[in-house]
Formats: C-alpha cells, structure tokens, sequence
C-alpha cells in the first residue's frame, strides 16, 4: 500500500495559492497593528484628508515633496485594517521615489483591483489585492493612494 504524500494534480496550485494568500493577510495584518508612517512629523508640504462615507475610514496623508520627490510620507486618522495596512504601505514605498512614481503606483493599484489582468510594477502592493472578492472593500484599499494623489 504505497500511498503518495502528494496532492492530487492541481491541488498543488490551489495550496500554493492559499499560502500566498494566508502570506498577504499576515503583511496586512503586520502592517495595520505597526503601520509606518503613523502619526509621524514629517515637516509635510503637501497633505489631503480623504473619508469614506460608507465605513467611516478618514485618512490624512502628508508628505514632504521637493523636486518632484517624495522625501517623506505619513498619515493620521481612523480607518479599518485595510486602509491602514494602504496607507503604511504607501509612507513604505513611496519616500525616496519620483512624484510620478506615486501617481503610477496609485493608477496600477486601481486597475490591478478593477480587472483579472495582470498588471506590471506593483509587487508591494500585492497584500491589498485580497479585497478584489470584496467590492465594498475595494475603496479601503485605494482611500490612502487617493488622498496622496489629491494631495499633489
């Protein structure tokens, strides 16, 4: 009776792709109890509050911009897991990159959750791309990313 320790063809995929899911909820959840960028000063030059009527998310981001660069990113506010897990990525990845840099990322983000296309550059931002089953939560995920291109 030599029974095989693998899955079955195709439950390879299917596993592999709960633990990358079960990974990206780990990074949210990491990311919303130590968000970076909270309630940090930041000298800020550019800031806009953005809320969402529907949950009662209110997230204000800041950012120190010199050169068409983002020198420094921080938010303040009260907001689900989601958002503030979005808003600690975004004070994350975007200090040190162009202004253009933020606004792509923001585009790639909207068009990475609205579509089943695969979108290039948006690597750090893949945590967020669980709430795609999620339509209600989609603008949790986007609110940040939507202050800070307000913000420009």
């Amino acid at each position: 009776m030599g029974g095989s320790l693998r899955p079955p063809p195709g439950l390879a995929g299917y596993r592999l792709v709960n633990d990358l899911n079960a990974l990206y909820r780990e990074a949210i959840k990491r990311h919303a109890a130590k968000p970076t960028g909270y309630r940090q000063e930041i000298d800020a030059t550019h800031q806009f509050e953005e809320y969402n009527p529907l949950c009662g998310d209110r997230i204000l981001v800041q950012m120190r911009i010199s050169q068409e660069q983002v020198e420094a990113a921080a938010f303040d506010g009260e907001a689900c897991a989601i958002c503030m897990a979005s808003a600690s990525l975004l004070c994350e990845n975007t200090p040190g990159k162009s202004v253009r840099h933020l606004q792509d990322l923001h585009d790639r983000l909207l068009a990475a959750l609205d579509s089943d296309e695969r979108i290039e550059g948006i690597h750090p931002l893949r945590p967020l791309f669980g709430v795609k089953s999620y339509p209600s939560r989609i603008r949790c995920a986007t609110l940040p990313w939507t202050a800070a291109s307000k913000a420009l």
